[in-house]
């Protein structure tokens, strides 16, 4: 798990710090833009070489990322409305700048980069199938009413998008790595400016 917790802390400083500012052209705005951006880059970058790098580690040759093609808009073309909060964090959501940073990254390793369908993968439980929407019961958390697993949400959806792939090639992957333990506490790297990514219990050890 990469929480993007940095990039949202970003999202709502320099949006309040530029709103302060008595001049919208002028010097401070130019800077608060300009720091904004680098920061939003540089983790972006920061994130993609640590993905093709653990790929590396574990001899992995494909990466799948989620098709989100019209994730911003309704079947009418209208923008869906997530919410005051949730809309800022989805306008504020650069996927397609960093999947193309993540492909270039992935293809000088020679790793392959897929964009696949997510089709119900948030709302089907990745170890009886079972779906249904109010299975998501938090942004963070789903709970399966039938089986009784409870995991990340989001974990839960890739576990799915990476059993669909599997099944491509091995009709008998679905009855393999059933366990759901690294689904219900998945590892955890947090961003740090200091060090890059690096595992939630050693961040704060990294810095100076």
């Amino acid at each position: 798990m990469y929480p993007g917790n940095r990039l949202k802390q970003d999202g709502y400083y320099f949006p309040k710090e530029i709103a302060t500012c008595d001049d919208a052209g002028g010097e401070r705005v130019t800077r608060l833009h300009h720091k904004w951006s680098e920061r939003r880059t540089h983790f972006l970058h920061s994130l993609a070489k640590h993905i093709v790098q653990r790929c590396v580690q574990r001899g992995v040759g494909r990466i799948n990322v989620g098709d989100l093609e019209g994730v911003r808009e309704d079947e009418d073309g209208k923008a869906k409305d997530w919410g005051r909060h949730g809309n800022l964090d989805l306008h504020g959501w650069a996927f397609d700048r960093f999947t193309r940073i993540l492909e270039y990254k992935a293809e000088i390793e020679g790793i392959e980069l897929v964009e696949v369908d997510e089709r119900a993968t948030s709302v089907t439980c990745s170890v009886c199938d079972r779906e249904a929407d109010d299975q998501r019961v938090e942004r963070g958390l789903y709970v399966c009413k039938s089986c009784d697993a409870a995991f990340n949400a989001d974990v839960n959806g890739a576990e799915n998008i990476r059993r669909d792939i599997n099944e491509e090639s091995n009709s008998e992957s679905h009855t393999k790595d059933r366990s759901t333990g690294w689904l219900a506490q998945p590892a955890v790297y947090l961003y740090d400016l200091s060090c890059g990514f690096q595992p939630q219990t050693e961040v704060v050890d990294c810095r100076p």
